[in-house]
């Protein structure tokens, strides 16, 4: 690694993992999926490489870790998301026990950092773990069951793993879980699509339609069964870092382009959580990425780059820091006043 020496690398190091080394409006595929020839060259096992089992959450969080990555010195990740729309558990293990081609594989890397992740279709979770040299698996539960305390005690979580564990072509290979976030409650976001097909509304229910409690019964449910399961090597908080942006200024409509999915300015905040989670990073000093690249906006609109102000910039690195420091906990931004145009 060129710059960053960090507590997870560093534990990845000894364990011997580098040794081998429905979202819409995304773009269409541009690729069938191959399985290549491994190889297990200095260069290539000197590369961090993460695949994410899940869906459009991990897909924005996904989106933009290669470019902050490479913004911030790291100069060598590889990041792929095999996708389902709102992928569940259950639903991964039906796939990878029919070896169904189901799901799309996004693909980016520090390389070619300005350049959006490449898509491949008709992918099977083999094919996938059969890519690369992965060293980190992220999981995920599916959008609609990240507060449901069942559904991380089924097994499906263990049935995935074990898949996993006998497919993986890096055997020091370790697992990561991703926090998701609450969907948000504005209904000019909700009702871009009907009530009865969309059961983000429906897992409201339980929770009195407040952002705050559903918040807090995924935090349990991460609490009780990921962070007590060492199988996890450890938790990106990614829902805690977007409710600490909403303690601030900021609206539900900042942060979410629609129903769940997020901004391109809450893209950049869960990159940035994950990019600290991944290379061990305990706390950021500034925020070193000046411009989203017009290419990776979702919007096929944007006719020039974005260039992030100052304000945007403080408010990410605090939104990050405090989910590093308190992971299960929203803390209170300072930035509650909007700045001045």
């Amino acid at each position: 690694m060129k710059k960053i020496l960090s507590l997870v690398m560093a534990a990845l190091l000894m364990m011997g993992v580098l040794a081998g080394c429905g979202a819409p409006a995304e773009p269409a595929a541009t690729t069938e999926a191959t399985v290549p020839t491994p190889t297990q060259s200095p260069e290539e096992a000197a590369v961090l490489k993460v695949l994410t089992l899940g869906h459009s959450l991990a897909v924005d969080s996904g989106h933009m870790l290669a470019l902050i990555a490479n913004a911030e010195g790291y100069k060598e990740m590889k990041v792929a998301t095999l996708y389902y729309s709102g992928c569940p558990l259950y639903r991964h293990v039906e796939f990878m026990t029919n070896n169904s081609p189901e799901y799309k594989l996004y693909v980016s890397n520090t390389t070619e950092p300005n350049t959006p992740p490449e898509i491949m279709e008709e992918v099977t979770m083999e094919m996938a773990l059969r890519y690369d040299y992965w060293d980190i698996i992220v999981m995920q539960g599916g959008v609609f069951e990240i507060a449901e305390d069942g559904k991380y005690k089924d097994g499906n979580i263990q049935k995935i793993q074990e898949y996993v564990n006998q497919r993986k072509l890096n055997p020091g290979a370790v697992f990561a879980w991703n926090m998701a976030w609450a969907p948000p409650t504005d209904n000019s976001l909700r009702d871009q699509y009907p009530y009865e097909n969309n059961t983000y509304y429906t897992s409201y229910i339980p929770y009195g339609d407040n952002r705050t409690n559903l918040y807090n019964a995924i935090t349990k449910c991460v609490n009780d069964n990921i962070l007590t399961n060492d199988t996890f090597q450890f938790m990106i908080p990614s829902g805690t870092v977007m409710e600490n942006a909403l303690s601030s200024y900021l609206e539900e409509t900042d942060l979410h382009r629609d129903y769940v999915h997020a901004t391109d300015l809450a893209r950049v905040m869960v990159s940035y959580t994950w990019f600290c989670r991944l290379t061990g990073v305990e706390k950021l000093d500034e925020i070193k990425l000046d411009v989203i690249p017009k290419q990776f906006f979702k919007s096929t609109q944007a006719l020039e780059d974005r260039v992030l102000t100052e304000a945007e910039k403080q408010l990410i690195l605090e939104s990050v820091n405090n989910a590093l420091a308190n992971p299960l906990q929203m803390t209170q931004s300072q930035y509650t006043e909007a700045p001045a145009n």
